[in-house]
């Protein structure tokens, strides 16, 4: 949610914001060292026991949250862990440029009601949030972050109990296939027409990165003047309204297909690989948004007791014929419009995908079911 901090709060999130930017690139200079010497890290509670020793160096550590301080110890922790399995890449220093985050885990110092929200160490803030939560949940920690735009927000993470809701096996499917161009074209013969958010912004975009580079400020070692950091401020907005845009069209689209649908069956696609430059549809794949739309149908499909069914990214499903022949003219992806030389069939690929996923998705649910 949104929150409206007043400028005591705003100085006390600023700084703690910092010193924990501060602690991360400290920590993660000594475990450059200690990976250099015998190729390990230090692990939490090593960096941990060194946060009283470094107070005593910089006695301004003490102006921010303790646990926000000790949870940048932790999140450089769980980047070293991925980077040793393989998961992700060596860890980076943290910028003081674009978002800034801190967590903090003082759970007796939170509470949540309606436009008001309880931080640690900032007391209570107002925020935008006007549902009425009660008393039946328990919150886990409060993630705090400040976008590009000079905006605030707060991400309150919390359990609590509720019925199991009926899970329902067999029931009304939906299969999607991914489009660049769109989002998905469906089983039923339907295409969602994902607006370009990105590219309806972009000429505009485009002209405030062109004045900024002109401004003062925007060469490396350059004092940032006022009219440096206004402009960057706008296009931090620019670019918030245009996630905003997105996040909206999805939620809906989202929300409306997880409540007609009791079984959406779609690829398990990757989609980092596919805005690779090698494919040469970055710039509509970031656009649309589908790795985000997929996250949505997800949990919303299991909040209401269905199913979300992926489908393995080498299934042919693009290439399969209802009467099951492999066509190996669609290897070739200009071709849309396919005629099965069996049965004389013509078909748009796209459309036809999707009725292959839907039947995979079923017939891989029905197999779980019955194991």
């Amino acid at each position: 949610m949104r929150i409206y901090p007043t400028d005591i709060q705003k100085q006390k999130i600023n700084i703690t914001l910092g010193h924990s930017r501060f602690i991360y690139n400290k920590m993660l200079e000594r475990n450059k060292t200690v990976y250099a010497r015998r190729g390990g890290h230090l692990n939490y509670y090593a960096m941990q026991n060194l946060l009283p020793e470094m107070k005593s160096y910089y006695p301004w550590l003490k102006e921010a949250d303790s646990q926000a301080l000790q949870q940048a110890c932790k999140d450089l922790n769980t980047a070293y862990d991925k980077f040793f399995h393989k998961q992700a890449g060596l860890p980076k220093f943290h910028s003081r440029k674009g978002r800034q985050s801190y967590r903090t885990t003082q759970t007796r110092s939170m509470a949540v009601k309606q436009n008001r929200v309880k931080v640690p160490c900032l007391g209570w803030v107002e925020s935008s949030d006007k549902r009425d939560w009660g008393n039946d949940y328990h919150i886990c920690y409060e993630t705090i972050s400040r976008e590009t735009d000079g905006r605030y927000y707060v991400s309150v993470t919390y359990k609590y109990e509720t019925a199991d809701t009926e899970t329902r096996i067999y029931g009304k499917a939906l299969g999607l296939d991914y489009k660049s161009d769109g989002l998905y074209a469906d089983s039923e013969g339907n295409i969602a027409d994902m607006p370009h958010y990105f590219r309806q912004s972009q000429k505009q975009l485009k002209r405030l990165q062109r004045q900024l580079s002109k401004r003062q400020g925007y060469r490396k070692g350059e004092k940032q003047s006022n009219n440096f950091k206004k402009l960057l401020k706008r296009i931090g907005r620019l670019q918030s309204h245009i996630v905003n845009q997105r996040k909206d069209y999805l939620q809906k689209l989202s929300t409306e297909i997880t409540n007609q649908y009791d079984v959406i069956c779609i690829e398990d696609l990757d989609m980092r690989a596919m805005a690779n430059k090698s494919f040469g549809n970055g710039k509509a794949t970031n656009d649309n948004g589908y790795g985000m739309f997929v996250a949505m149908l997800g949990y919303k499909l299991f909040e209401r007791g269905k199913h979300l069914v992926k489908v393995d990214r080498w299934y042919p499903s693009s290439q399969l014929c209802q009467c099951g022949y492999k066509n190996p003219v669609t290897r070739d992806l200009s071709v849309r419009k396919i005629i099965c030389p069996v049965c004389g069939r013509t078909y748009d690929r796209d459309f036809n995908a999707a009725i292959n996923i839907r039947n995979e998705g079923l017939r891989l649910l029905r197999q779980q079911s019955a194991a």
